[in-house]
């Protein structure tokens, strides 16, 4: 047994993580779907939309229910005619990638031991798995937060201004934004942040470099807000789904807690039904923009119901659950149980990290900063696991830098 692990240990990362590639392949292969699921047929549309010269379709009919960002991926599969296994697999690749790339992000400030069982933890966290052999955006989206969170450590270690490992991370976070839409409004919030980070003379090198990096990422995500423009006249306009989502959230009804809900689902309630289906016969941008007003004025009149929905959204996002006429099922442990002990060890070491703040790199208190601002953001409209679990890659890194960098066990060995 000793002889096959210093045989394991003295392979390269690549080699040591390959049975991870065979897995996520093998769930690719096995798992794939006959028929679309949830939201693939809607992204393979889009994909052929860009193919054929356009994103949506012109008012009044305007659909950019989400981000260019992975039909923009999606679509050189469809020119080539390639099988949709071929883009399945390509989350394989990305899965795989984004282990390696946890590695080398811990091994920046940990043993190489360290970094290697991180990594294997973060592959063994099954919940994941169920969207690795679909067309969706979860698989990607991890992908560049592994990236986002090697490139921050990189620009923070570095003495001088790289022009090179700035622009890579702000193509990053920009493609991040063009995928999970939400970001846009992070970058912001980041930015200001930064500018702010001016002020206190300790973080003026890294405010620069990072203001650098969310500055050049929001004017890269500035191509598609002013297509957004022309078709909407809208100006700042993402997505035309956050009206419906906050509607969802807003919902003052006892025992509804604010869960996504479909048309049908909407029309079969007597909750919803009058007013959705007069909303259903408008435009997509009025019916957006009517959805808003309507839970807005939700959130004015009912504030605590809302707070209680978003309280039951963070066990969606943790536990996936409480969902409004939910009946109790098996599977709701195969999210409870890893993130029961996920959310343990994010208590611990966010509390270890206020306390040693003076410990913690600025690059990782900017990143940390960046996904809790996405995580809360998420919580204020209707939220799945996958808004959570997404995030993995970056708790990975963190939760091992408070364990290796600013508390350490040790055990004292009795002599007697």
């Amino acid at each position: 047994m000793k002889k096959l692990l210093r045989w394991y240990s003295g392979l390269n990362i690549y080699l040591q993580l390959a049975p991870f590639l065979l897995l996520y392949l093998a769930i690719c292969v096995v798992l794939a779907p006959h028929n679309f699921v949830d939201d693939e047929e809607r992204y393979i549309r889009f994909a052929r939309n860009i193919l054929h010269g356009f994103y949506s379709p012109p008012l009044p009919n305007i659909d950019l229910w989400n981000g260019p960002g992975y039909p923009l991926v999606v679509a050189p599969f469809l020119l080539l005619k390639l099988p949709l296994m071929i883009i399945r697999i390509l989350n394989a690749l990305m899965m795989y990638a984004s282990l390696v790339l946890v590695y080398k992000t811990i091994r920046l400030y940990a043993s190489q031991k360290t970094a290697l069982v991180c990594a294997i933890l973060l592959g063994l966290y099954f919940p994941v798995y169920e969207k690795i052999p679909l067309v969706l955006t979860e698989c990607l989206t991890w992908f560049l937060i592994s990236l986002i969170g090697y490139l921050f450590f990189k620009i923070g270690k570095e003495k001088k201004l790289s022009s090179k490992t700035i622009w890579l991370c702000a193509i990053a976070i920009a493609f991040l934004t063009m995928t999970k839409v939400v970001f846009g409004y992070v970058i912001i919030a980041m930015l200001f942040i930064s500018l702010i980070l001016f002020l206190l003379p300790k973080f003026r090198s890294s405010a620069k470099k990072f203001t650098y990096v969310f500055a050049l990422s929001f004017l890269l995500c500035v191509p598609y807000l002013v297509y957004t423009y022309s078709v909407t006249h809208k100006p700042f306009y993402w997505t035309n789904s956050g009206g419906w989502s906050l509607y969802n959230m807003s919902a003052p009804y006892p025992n509804d807690w604010g869960d996504w809900k479909d048309n049908p689902q909407m029309l079969q309630n007597p909750n919803y039904k009058v007013f959705v289906d007069s909303v259903l016969k408008l435009p997509p941008l009025e019916r957006d923009a009517i959805y808003k007003t309507k839970a807005i004025e939700n959130i004015k009149h009912y504030p605590k119901k809302y707070m209680l929905n978003c309280v039951a959204n963070l066990g969606r996002m943790f536990f996936s659950y409480p969902f409004t006429n939910m009946e109790q099922d098996v599977k709701t442990y195969f999210t409870i149980i890893p993130n029961m002990f996920v959310l343990v060890f994010m208590v611990i070491t966010l509390g270890l990290g206020i306390f040693h703040y003076k410990k913690l790199p600025q690059e990782i208190i900017l990143l940390l900063l960046f996904i809790l601002i996405y995580l809360a953001g998420s919580t204020l409209v209707s939220a799945f696991r996958r808004m959570f679990y997404i995030t993995m890659p970056f708790w990975t890194v963190f939760i091992a830098y408070v364990l290796t960098n600013i508390v350490s066990i040790k055990f004292k060995h009795n002599r007697d």
